[in-house]
């Protein structure tokens, strides 16, 4: 799978057919949905200035926070995302899931209360952001797939449209998120 840097193809708002992630090799004809726009596009496509990094959950949580792209937690994460991640084809197996889960789990935090919404943020997008900052990358990711194993099982979010990648998060009896104990 191929990401199209600052183009439609890897942005957010971008889907299928079906309202799912982009992916080109699913996708004939190889158009895609902008959802910011209301029109189809092809990946290679860009709309420049509304270009939105594929952080869906991190996006969604500053966003709701009332941060915009300079707050430091989201330029750390967007930017390690976007400059690391996406050019390193040991992570596409993992972009690949979270292409499959982010915008759903997006979508709920989108209707979440702001207490539940900050706690996301202190206790997860922080310390990961930290992290990234102390060159700690394989921690960082761990803790970040970590929230979304988390979020997955609060919302009730299946991966079975994700594709197989080895487990990160820890196995075993997880903290469920509820507004009394996040």
């Amino acid at each position: 799978m191929s990401y199209y840097d600052g183009k439609c193809g890897s942005c957010a708002n971008f889907v299928d057919r079906h309202g799912d992630p982009f992916d080109p090799r699913w996708a004939y004809p190889a158009k895609g949905y902008c959802t910011e726009y209301k029109t189809y596009y092809v990946p290679e496509e860009s709309c420049s200035s509304r270009y939105r990094p594929r952080s869906y959950i991190t996006t969604t949580v500053c966003k709701k926070l009332g941060l915009d792209n300079t707050d430091k937690v989201y330029s750390t994460i967007v930017g390690f995302q976007k400059n690391v991640m996406e050019k390193d084809k040991r992570y596409e197996g993992i972009l690949r899931e979270y292409d499959a889960v982010g915008p759903k789990i997006a979508r709920e935090l989108e209707n979440e209360n702001a207490e539940v919404i900050q706690k996301i943020y202190d206790i997860f997008l922080t310390p990961v952001s930290n992290l990234l900052n102390k060159n700690e990358s394989d921690r960082a990711i761990y803790r970040y797939r970590h929230m979304i194993e988390i979020l997955k099982g609060h919302y009730n979010i299946s991966t079975k449209e994700a594709t197989n990648t080895k487990q990160v998060a820890p196995i075993g009896k997880m903290i469920v998120l509820s507004k009394k104990n996040i």
